[in-house]
């Protein structure tokens, strides 16, 4: 007769924490560059067709994002919650969240440069009269990827973690966001008349 087996007690699992304050504010800024597409793209031309296209795709990226960070905070806070989970070790591996997160930053930023979202960076500066969809359409199109730079990042970084893929998860939440606050202006530049 074989003796049933000992009952798991948790003790070779490691914890893995992430960054409530991160996933928060990332959360925050896809719900606010939402809202300032929205509302920026209340004021496009009716004959502005496709801008009105690429408006709409960033919005539903942001809710993705605002989606899915909206469930791994709950995940997060519910994980927090669990005594048992504290008196575990921390996972200090490579997460290979942050991995896929730089490299679906790397993208999202090479489908803007081609589209010719810096050449618009550098016409606002000077002045000149940019175009909304030259802003976006790479943005537009690497949605995917730029979602997954965002989520993925905000979710790879853990504190206390492994430092290059937490720096590499930091990164690429950084680009996500500069790309999102840039489409947020365009929408809203262009909807006040100030582009075209």
């Amino acid at each position: 007769m074989t003796q049933p087996p000992a009952p798991y007690t948790g003790r070779s699992r490691l914890a893995v924490w992430h960054s409530r304050a991160l996933l928060i504010g990332v959360a925050a800024l896809a719900l606010l560059a939402g809202i300032g597409t929205a509302v920026g793209s209340s004021g496009f031309p009716g004959a502005a067709p496709v801008e009105q296209i690429y408006a709409f795709g960033v919005i539903v990226d942001m809710i993705a994002v605002v989606v899915a960070l909206g469930v791994m905070i709950v995940v997060e806070y519910r994980r927090r919650a669990d005594p048992a989970r504290r008196e575990l070790e921390v996972n200090t591996r490579p997460s290979v969240f942050a991995i896929i997160a730089i490299v679906m930053a790397v993208l999202t930023v090479v489908a803007w440069v081609v589209s010719g979202g810096p050449t618009q960076l550098l016409d606002l500066a000077q002045g000149l009269r940019a175009r909304y969809m030259y802003h976006t359409g790479g943005l537009f199109i690497a949605g995917i990827p730029w979602v997954l730079s965002l989520v993925f990042g905000t979710w790879g970084f853990r504190p206390r973690g492994y430092a290059v893929t937490n720096v590499l998860a930091a990164a690429a939440v950084a680009i996500g966001g500069l790309l999102a606050i840039v489409a947020t202006v365009a929408a809203l530049v262009y909807g006040a008349g100030l582009s075209d």
